[in-house]
């Protein structure tokens, strides 16, 4: 039998002064109380998304690119349901204050030792040919809001012959997609629709969306 992951390992007995419940990046005391709130959430959430992921693909193989990452949460999700060999890119823009801590450093399975800035991101994703995964397990707007999103990703996908489409709003359990980010999802697959044949499935009772696309002949 599989043993579990025990992701409060991460933040156990990591000794912090009391703070208040605002996310803040650089504060490990702050990094400590968001992930006691919501890391084994998370966690168990995004397992569940990619199971729903793995019944689609098959025996396929992912390449995961996961799009505001955090500390990875959902690379221990990918372990847990693909193995230790997937490929996974973790891309963030910020970096966490407790992936310096002897925690997370020999946290087991390993957590990600580097993150992707999204230059670099989609230089790996232009080049990925087969199965990529892009998710975005927070929010679309991870990105920097001077970024035209969908434009990039309309040009890098047309080129590929198939890629999966990933949106969990895992940060907390109530939340669910915005409907500009509905509008966002949808204006991107109108967008690629041409090329690719598209299915959409909801997942998480609604709470996320799951969408494979492949070339049209």
């Amino acid at each position: 039998m599989k043993k579990e992951i025990e992701i409060e390992k991460l933040w156990q007995d990591i000794d912090v002064k009391e703070c208040d419940n605002v996310l803040r990046y650089d504060d490990l005391c702050s990094n400590v109380n968001y992930l006691k709130m919501y890391g084994r959430p998370n966690y168990e959430q995004n397992c569940e998304t990619f199971k729903m992921l793995r019944k689609i693909m098959g025996e396929e193989k992912p390449a995961i690119f996961s799009f505001g990452c955090g500390v990875g949460l959902d690379y221990l999700g990918a372990v847990e349901v693909f193995g230790e060999k997937v490929v996974y890119y973790p891309i963030d823009e910020c970096k966490w204050a407790i992936t310096e801590t002897k925690n997370y450093k020999s946290f087991e399975p390993k957590l990600p030792k580097r993150f992707m800035k999204f230059d670099e991101s989609m230089f790996m994703l232009s080049i990925t040919q087969r199965n990529p995964v892009l998710c975005f397990f927070h929010s679309l707007y991870s990105i920097k809001k001077d970024r035209d999103l969908k434009k990039e990703l309309v040009k890098i996908l047309q080129s590929k012959s198939n890629f999966y489409f990933v949106c969990n709003f895992t940060i907390n359990n109530h939340f669910g997609p915005m409907l500009n980010e509905r509008d966002f999802i949808a204006d991107l697959m109108q967008d690629l629709s041409k090329t690719f044949a598209l299915k959409k499935l909801d997942i998480l009772n609604e709470r996320g969306i799951l969408i494979s696309a492949e070339r049209k002949n």
